[in-house]
């Protein structure tokens, strides 16, 4: 009995379990506003999710994970869960919950060698999974802080300019804006 033959039929509702897997993540009401709403424009969380854990349940049952379909599939999630109020663990957590649904829909099968030959090669998909979840929510949030630095380092700007603390001079080295600085606020 192939396994894969077995989970590629039941696709559509362990999907439908590990899309609810990663949804419980999140506070009841945006879980159920995820779930029943249908249109992706007033859902954009809920459609990414709805569209990349297929394709990401198709790829950790194969064999040989195809990497760039992992990609496209995880990065639109975990781009999402990146930015939003959650633990990194949290955020990735969601991808070893299809661990439990193989393992529980193929647990009435008389154990052979193509089953643990399956398993063994899922399980190790499934840590693939998680690695590049967490280089993607990695540089993600990296991204995030990089942004907020650079928010931040404009206000200051803005502020001193404001308090004529500060000549704002476009498109000069650092070393050069440093000395007409000074010469602005009258410290040369």
């Amino acid at each position: 009995m192939d396994p894969v033959t077995i989970l590629k039929e039941k696709q559509p509702k362990l999907v439908e379990k590990w899309i609810a897997a990663l949804i419980s993540t999140y506070p009841a009401e945006s879980a159920n506003f995820f779930i029943d709403t249908k249109d992706p424009f007033a859902n954009p969380v809920g459609a990414t999710i709805k569209r990349s854990i297929p394709l990401l349940f198709n790829e950790v049952i194969k064999e040989k994970m195809d990497p760039v379909k992992v990609n496209e599939a995880l990065d639109p999630v975990i781009r999402l869960r990146a930015v939003q109020e959650m633990s990194p663990s949290k955020a990735v957590s969601f991808i070893f919950a299809i661990k439990h649904l193989i393992r529980k829909e193929l647990e009435g099968l008389p154990r052979d060698k193509k089953i643990e030959s399956f398993l063994s090669v899922f399980l190790s998909n499934v840590d693939a999974l998680m690695l590049a979840a967490i280089d993607i929510y990695v540089q993600c949030r990296d991204k995030v802080y990089s942004l907020r630095i650079n928010q931040a380092k404009e206000s200051v700007k803005k502020l001193l300019i404001k308090k004529e603390l500060m000549c704002d001079i476009p498109d000069i080295n650092t070393e050069l804006q440093t000395v007409i600085n000074k010469h602005c606020t009258g410290v040369l």
